[in-house]
């Protein structure tokens, strides 16, 4: 039988009149020096702007060390949204983490919902998935909890007891700031990864398509989004055209440069951001019907410009509603410009690649008219 918690307050301590209350020591949260030190290593791994895996780990050791659990396991929502994906874990064995994909449409749908859900005994209960393994692991309870940001479920926090255990209200409610702290993080490195993965990619080739094409990969898997579309204008200020494209059926992807407004495309192509959080409802799309049928909610417009001029626009579109930060527009604001950099990088290379083309077919034609064919002897 699972029992959900906390299922109606999906905001946590914060809406709470009176402050939650650590049944380790029967004080105040903010009096509690296991909740100090956990917020404190968190606080830590987030200002060191550590990896991803290496901040979970940090959280997931804390969580455990402090609360006496048997051990707390962090995963992230695939690509595709079918599967929750391993990133940190402390306590648990190589074995056990090797056990086989856990599926969203299963044990944790509730959570991806944003609730707490508690398992009693994960070894019989059949909401869970590979019970023989979380026995065979000494695994008795779990509770698992939303890793959410700005409305998003990115992921899960999965912890674990070596006996059967209830959380308190309290405890869920504290567990639960743990995790929208941790899922900042993530996001921040998600985000912050995405720029050193770009940089490889320009780095790797010269050719243009290869560029672009590693370019829309590398922002749809790091940032798990639905897909992502690159159009450019060549020569400039001609009409826009797919130059690439990742995740999206072939025949949206031909829409994609028709997609928005002339408003929209004004502001975009004038060098800002532009954020449309419901592509589905929003004015500034043409064809909502054909966004929502690709089963995309936000759409991020991204100017490529070098020298203030308008090269082209990388589109961002996400699975689920996402209010992108300041901070993550700017993000890939840079992104655009990394994107900008490449595409002038790889004309660049392809005009001199042409001049030097030519320069050997020239060389050729006079060597041939000055020497002859040698089989043929030296010509008139």
């Amino acid at each position: 039988m699972v029992c959900e918690i906390g299922t109606g307050n999906r905001l946590g301590v914060a809406a709470r009149s009176t402050a939650p209350r650590c049944h380790l020591r029967g004080v105040s949260v903010s009096k509690c020096i296991h909740c100090h030190n956990l917020f404190s290593v968190i606080a830590d791994a987030l200002s060191q702007r550590l990896e991803m895996p290496t901040m979970l780990e940090a959280a997931a050791r804390s969580i455990v060390e402090e609360f006496g659990l048997k051990a707390c396991h962090f995963r992230v929502i695939s690509r595709d949204r079918k599967t929750l994906e391993s990133v940190a874990s402390y306590g648990l064995s190589e074995k056990f983490l090797a056990k086989g994909p856990v599926y969203t449409d299963s044990s944790v749908r509730k959570v991806l919902e944003g609730e707490a859900v508690w398992f009693a005994d994960c070894s019989t209960d059949p909401g869970v998935q590979h019970p023989a393994e979380f026995a065979e692991e000494g695994i008795a309870s779990m509770l698992t909890l939303p890793l959410e940001t700005r409305g998003q479920v990115i992921g899960v926090m999965r912890l674990y007891t070596a006996t059967r255990r209830e959380f308190s209200d309290d405890e869920v409610e504290l567990f639960k700031v743990a995790a929208l702290f941790c899922a900042s993080g993530v996001i921040d490195s998600m985000f912050r990864q995405i720029l050193g993965h770009v940089t490889e990619s320009i780095r790797s080739t010269l050719q243009l398509g290869d560029v672009l094409n590693s370019i829309v990969k590398v922002v749809c898997e790091d940032l798990r989004a639905r897909g992502c579309v690159i159009t450019g204008a060549d020569p400039p200020g001609s009409k826009l055209e797919p130059k690439a494209a990742y995740g999206l059926d072939p025949d949206f992807v031909k829409q994609v440069p028709d997609l928005f407004t002339d408003e929209a495309m004004a502001a975009v192509l004038g060098g800002e951001c532009v954020e449309i959080l419901d592509g589905r409802t929003d004015q500034r799309v043409r064809y909502p019907q054909e966004v929502a049928r690709q089963g995309i909610s936000s759409i991020l417009l991204v100017p490529l410009t070098t020298r203030g001029k308008a090269l082209g626009v990388l589109n961002l579109f996400t699975h689920l509603p996402y209010d992108f930060s300041s901070d993550e527009q700017q993000l890939m604001t840079a992104i655009g410009e990394q994107c900008s950099l490449a595409v002038a990088n790889a004309k660049m290379f392809s005009a001199l690649k042409r001049r030097y083309d030519n320069l050997v077919d020239d060389f050729q034609m006079w060597f041939g008219h000055s020497h002859g064919d040698p089989l043929r002897g030296p010509g008139p």
